[in-house]
C-alpha cells in the first residue's frame, strides 16, 4: 500500500514509523506551510496501516474528515494540512480490512475536500498570517515557557503602566 500525492504524483511506500512534516529529519518532507514540522506518521496495528495524527495544527483528514487517527484503506483520499494524498493498494498485496461503500469518498465529498483545502491556503498564504514562532505545541519545552514567561512580563508590565497613568491622573 502507498500514499499517492495528487499534485506531485510522488508515491510513498507506507511502512511502521514512516513520519511526514516539514522536518529534515521526517522521512517525507512536505514542503508546505499547512503542514507541521512533524505532522503525522504511520504505524502498523494488526497487520493495517494506521496514520496517527501527531498534535499537528491543521489535522489530518480522512474523506474530508478530521481524524486523529486514519485507518488507510485503499481509494480513501487523506489530506495533511491541505497537501492531498490517495491512498493506493498495490496489486500484490490484499487487503486485509473491509472496505464498506458507505466509507468511500463520494464526489461530492472530495468536491467539497477541495474546497476546503482551497480556502485554508487562502488563509495561510494570506498577508496576514503571523510569521512568529509557528505552531507554539511542537516548540521544545523551553522555548515555550519562555514564550509563556514572555508573556506575563509583557501583562505586567501594561498592568503597571495603567497604575502608572491612573496615579498621574
Amino acid at each position: 500500500m502507498e500514499l499517492r500525492r495528487r499534485e506531485t504524483g510522488e508515491c510513498f511506500a507506507l511502512r511502521d514509523g514512516l513520519l511526514f512534516g516539514r522536518l529534515g529529519s521526517c522521512d517525507v518532507q512536505i514542503q508546505d506551510t499547512s503542514v507541521s514540522r512533524q505532522h503525522a506518521r504511520i504505524a502498523l496495528e494488526e497487520g493495517n496501516f494506521v496514520l496517527v495524527d501527531l498534535n499537528s495544527s491543521n489535522g489530518c483528514f480522512q474523506n474530508g474528515t478530521r481524524h486523529q487517527q486514519i485507518l488507510l484503506r485503499a481509494g480513501d483520499l487523506i489530506t495533511l494540512g491541505v497537501v492531498a494524498f490517495d491512498v493506493v493498494a498495490d496489486e500484490a498485496a490484499k487487503p486485509t480490512a473491509e472496505v464498506s461503500p458507505a466509507t468511500t469518498a463520494s464526489p461530492g465529498q472530495i468536491e467539497e475536500t477541495a474546497r476546503r483545502r482551497a480556502q485554508v491556503r487562502r488563509q495561510i498564504t494570506g498577508d496576514g498570517r503571523s510569521r512568529g514562532l509557528g505552531d507554539l505545541g511542537q516548540q521544545p519545552l523551553s522555548i515555550r515557557l519562555l514564550a509563556a514567561m514572555f508573556g506575563l512580563l509583557v501583562l505586567y508590565a501594561v498592568m503597571m503602566g495603567v497604575r502608572w497613568l491612573a496615579a498621574m491622573l
